[in-house]
């Protein structure tokens, strides 16, 4: 179990860890010239853009009483079981000609592979302590901003994630609160600042997050238009799956995940306006770095870092196109096509060659 210096809250925020001391740092020294400008990127993107609110705006109390909200500590032990699971969950929507080479990594694997912390440290509320769409309040601006959605965010992996069953933990922290859009159409993106870290209070994974909650859709309102992006380049490698309820279901589950968007299709329709079941946003980042691996194939080259931004929802039942391309040395442009074709996730990847 864990001691009272390791569950001490304060100890473990990343603002608390002296600067400069990441591993993450020194792996991208090609890319940043010091670890000062890596910190500077982290703490761009807690900042945002947005300028605040005047004070007398209806909503200018949302930052300070949302970034008030103490943080949520959850623990874990994390084992190779549910990582498995995903994995086997993940395979029949992958090329067959990356099966062998994931397989290989997965079935000998010591640690999670990138972004597969994702399935571990789950929510621990009850489900009477869950809104009416599924989703936990801890996040939540309140009404009318009912509608929430997944916009994007950064992982930073520092050290991988063992499979040893020795206690770990979440630190899960709003570290920044926007409002945009006009009055009556305001837009609020609450910002979380997320830290794995071992039995030993050492970071593992650094993430930051960005969730949307939009307003109240009246029942009679038009399906939103979304913008055809273009895709940014011809990529080296892609490939087209259709997702299905039931992995939408399975991941869901992984997840510990009730949000209704991913579940209930007649919920999706009639109440957020959506033509069928969402992707997870998390589903499409794992199916983003999933590519990535099976492209980098048994090489020893791996994943370090990944942003990533959700421009375009995408649906079950419909195809979406996986696609990267190396950009340089250690980097790479990774997306989602939609249906359409339109740009539906764009990101940026860094390997490095592990020792």
């Amino acid at each position: 179990m864990f001691s009272k210096s390791q569950l001490s809250l304060s100890s473990l925020l990343p603002h608390s860890l002296p600067s400069g001391t990441s591993i993450f740092s020194l792996r991208l020294s090609r890319f940043y010239s010091s670890s000062a400008q890596v910190e500077a990127a982290n703490n761009a993107f807690f900042a945002g853009s947005a300028p605040p609110l005047p004070r007398t705006h209806s909503l200018a109390h949302l930052h300070s009483e949302l970034t008030s909200r103490p943080s949520v500590l959850i623990p874990d032990c994390p084992q190779q079981i549910p990582s498995n699971l995903l994995h086997n969950t993940l395979h029949d929507f992958l090329p067959k000609s990356y099966h062998d080479t994931l397989s290989r990594k997965r079935q000998s694997a010591k640690y999670a592979p990138p972004g597969y912390h994702l399935i571990h440290f789950p929510p621990p509320d009850p489900l009477s302590y869950l809104l009416t769409d599924g989703t936990d309040p801890a996040h939540s601006p309140g009404e009318p901003f009912s509608r929430r959605m997944w916009a994007g965010g950064f992982m930073h992996f520092d050290q991988d994630l063992p499979f040893d069953c020795k206690p770990c933990s979440l630190s899960e922290k709003i570290a920044n609160v926007e409002v945009k859009g006009s009055e009556g159409e305001e837009k609020v993106f609450v910002r979380l600042r997320r830290l794995v870290l071992n039995d030993r209070s050492s970071p593992l994974i650094t993430e930051g997050r960005t969730l949307v909650f939009m307003r109240d859709r009246p029942a009679d309102a038009p399906a939103p238009k979304m913008k055809n992006l273009k895709p940014p380049a011809e990529p080296h490698y892609s490939h087209s799956l259709i997702p299905t309820p039931g992995l939408l279901f399975r991941f869901s589950a992984l997840t510990f995940n009730a949000h209704r968007i991913h579940l209930d299709k007649q919920y999706c329709q009639q109440v957020e306006g959506h033509r069928n079941l969402l992707v997870h946003g998390p589903l499409s980042l794992v199916l983003m770095l999933e590519m990535l691996q099976g492209h980098l194939g048994p090489s020893t080259e791996k994943i370090v870092r990944v942003e990533y931004k959700n421009l375009a929802p995408l649906y079950a039942e419909e195809k979406m196109t996986v696609c990267g391309k190396k950009k340089a040395p250690g980097e790479y442009e990774v997306w989602i096509e939609g249906s359409e074709g339109g740009l539906a996730v764009k990101g940026t990847a860094i390997t490095d060659r592990s020792e």
